[in-house]
C-alpha cells in the first residue's frame, strides 16, 4: 500500500510548522521579557512545584527581615531613653555629694531639692517614653502611661501601671526577641533586704523591732508609737490618768495597805487615793493613773495597751499582746510593715528604713524630702541621711545602666541575625534562579536562531500554499 501525497495534508503540514515555530518564538519573547524560563505552572509543572515553596520561603525572610529592621529602630530608641535617665541619676549624685557638705545652708538644700523635683519628673517622662503610638516601658500594655507621679497625704509616690509581660517579635528563623522591657524592672528595680529600726538623737527607742519579713513599705518611713489606754486586765480601783504616759507593755503592780500605796513596775510607791498620778517604773518610764483605792488582788501585772502607725495616726493599730507580731498597714499607699512587739516599752518614734527598696524613683523622692526637711530634723540628721542616699542613689543607677547593657546588647545582636537572614535570603534566591530564570545569552541567540526557522518556515509555507493554489486553478 503507498500513501498519498495531498496538496491538503502538504498546506496542513506548513500551516503547523508555522504555528509551531510561532509559539516557540512567542515563548522565547517572554523569556527574554521577563528574564524567567518558567512565567506559568503549564511551562514545567515539576519546577513549578519546586518554585512555590521557594518564594513561600522568600516571603517569610523578607518578613523577617522587616522584623529586624523594626526591632533594632526600637531597641535603639529604648536605649536612648536609657542613656537620658543614666544622665540623670548622674546628675542626681552629683548632688547628693554636694548636699553632704556640711557647709551648705537650708536655702542651698532647697535649690537643691527644686532641681531633684524637676529630675523626678524627668524620670518619669523617661519611663513614658513611647515610639509612635505605643509606649516602650509599660510591658505588653502600650496603650496608656507605664508611670504615673502621685502626690498624697503620705507624700509623692510612683505607680506602675503597665505588665511584666514582654513585646517579642521573631527576627530569624526559630529566633525571637523581645522589643522592650518592663520599666518596673529598671526604674523600679528592688532587692528588698532587713527592715531596720532606728531613733534620732536625744530620743530613745520603744523597743519595736523588725518581725523579719514581709514587709512592703519602701525608703524611709516612721513608726508612732502611742499610748492607747489600759487593758481590761488592770485591777478594778485602776483607770488611766490624763497625765503623760510614755510606759507600755506589761507592767507589774504592788499594793499596800496602812498606809495605802501603788508601785508599778518597781518604781516608787505613790499613797492612794490619787487622782492622774505620776507613776514611775524601775527603768523610769511614766504612767499616768488614777488609782481609787486597794483592790482585793494586791499584786500581778496589767498591760498598757500601745497604738502604732505608719501614716502620722491617720490609722492606728493597738497592741495588747505582749509578746507577739503585730501588722501595721499604711492608710496612705496601703504598704504593710511587720513589728516584733516583744521588746516594746515606751512610746516615741523610730525612724524605719526598708533596706534594698531604694529604686529610682523612691531615691528622689526621698532625696528631694530629705533636703526639703519638712519634719525639721536636726541638721545632723539631715546630713546622715543624704550621706546614706548616696549607696542608693548608685544602686538605682545601677539597675539603669542594666536596663541599658540589655537593650543595647539586644540592639547589637540584630546585626548578626540580619546578617542570617540574608544570607537565607541569598541562598533561596540562588536555588530560585536555578530553577525559574533563564540565561538571557542563550535566550537571545536562541531566540534569533528561531527568529531565522519562522522566518524560513513562512518562505517555505507561502511556496507550498502558491503551489497548491496554481494546482488548484489549473
Amino acid at each position: 500500500m503507498t500513501l498519498r501525497i495531498t496538496q491538503g495534508m502538504l498546506y496542513s503540514r506548513a500551516l503547523a510548522d508555522v504555528q509551531r515555530g510561532l509559539r516557540r518564538y512567542s515563548q522565547l519573547q517572554q523569556e527574554v521579557a521577563t528574564g524567567r524560563k518558567i512565567n506559568r505552572p503549564s511551562d514545567d509543572p515539576a519546577a513549578a512545584l519546586r518554585i512555590l515553596p521557594l518564594r513561600s520561603d522568600l516571603r517569610n525572610l523578607d518578613q523577617l527581615a522587616n522584623n529586624a529592621a523594626l526591632a533594632r529602630e526600637t531597641l535603639d530608641t529604648g536605649s536612648a531613653s536609657m542613656e537620658d535617665a543614666s544622665a540623670l541619676m548622674q546628675r542626681a549624685r552629683e548632688l547628693t555629694t554636694q548636699a553632704a557638705n556640711g557647709t551648705l545652708s537650708a536655702e542651698d538644700r532647697a535649690s537643691i531639692a527644686s532641681e531633684i523635683d524637676q529630675m523626678l519628673s524627668q524620670l518619669v517622662s523617661i519611663g513614658n517614653s513611647r515610639r509612635g503610638d505605643r509606649y516602650l516601658f509599660g510591658g505588653t500594655e502600650s496603650s496608656i502611661a507605664p508611670f504615673e507621679l502621685v502626690d498624697g497625704p503620705g507624700g509623692s509616690r510612683v505607680v506602675y501601671r503597665g505588665n511584666h509581660d514582654m513585646l517579642e517579635v521573631e527576627v530569624a528563623p526559630g529566633v525571637t526577641t523581645a522589643l522592650n522591657l518592663p520599666g518596673d524592672g529598671i526604674f523600679m528595680q528592688r532587692d528588698r533586704g532587713a527592715t531596720t529600726f532606728s531613733v534620732l538623737p536625744g530620743q530613745t527607742a520603744t523597743g519595736a523591732a523588725s518581725a523579719g519579713g514581709g514587709d512592703t513599705g519602701v525608703g524611709f518611713g516612721e513608726l508612732r508609737v502611742t499610748f492607747a489606754g489600759l487593758h481590761t486586765n488592770a485591777p478594778a480601783t485602776v483607770t488611766a490618768g490624763a497625765g503623760v504616759t510614755d510606759a507600755v507593755g506589761e507592767l507589774s503592780y504592788s499594793f499596800t495597805s496602812s498606809p495605802d500605796t501603788l508601785s508599778v513596775d518597781g518604781g516608787p510607791a505613790l499613797t492612794l487615793p490619787i487622782t492622774n498620778g505620776n507613776f514611775r517604773t524601775g527603768d523610769g518610764r511614766a504612767i499616768s493613773l488614777t488609782v481609787t483605792g486597794v483592790p482585793a488582788t494586791t499584786s500581778g501585772t496589767f498591760t498598757a495597751r500601745a497604738g502604732l502607725s505608719t501614716d502620722g495616726g491617720e490609722s492606728v493599730t493597738e497592741v495588747d499582746t505582749f509578746p507577739g507580731t503585730v501588722m501595721i498597714r499604711n492608710a496612705h499607699d496601703g504598704t504593710v510593715l511587720n513589728v516584733d512587739v516583744a521588746s516594746l516599752t515606751r512610746t516615741g518614734t523610730d525612724q524605719v528604713k526598708y533596706e534594698g527598696t531604694f529604686d529610682a524613683f523612691t531615691t528622689l523622692v526621698t532625696l528631694r524630702d530629705v533636703m526639703l526637711n519638712e519634719e525639721a530634723l536636726p541638721e545632723e540628721t539631715v546630713r546622715g541621711r543624704v550621706a546614706q542616699m548616696l549607696t542608693e542613689v548608685d544602686g538605682a543607677h545601677d539597675s539603669v545602666l542594666d536596663g541599658l547593657r540589655e537593650l543595647g546588647f539586644r540592639s547589637s545582636s540584630m546585626d548578626a541575625l540580619q546578617n542570617r537572614v540574608e544570607g537565607l535570603r541569598i541562598s533561596r534566591q540562588q536555588s530560585l534562579s536555578l530553577v525559574q530564570d533563564t540565561d538571557i545569552a542563550e535566550a537571545i541567540l536562541e531566540l534569533q536562531r528561531q527568529d531565522l526557522s519562522y522566518q524560513a518556515a513562512l518562505q517555505v509555507s507561502s511556496r507550498v500554499i502558491q503551489t497548491s493554489l496554481t494546482g488548484i486553478l489549473r
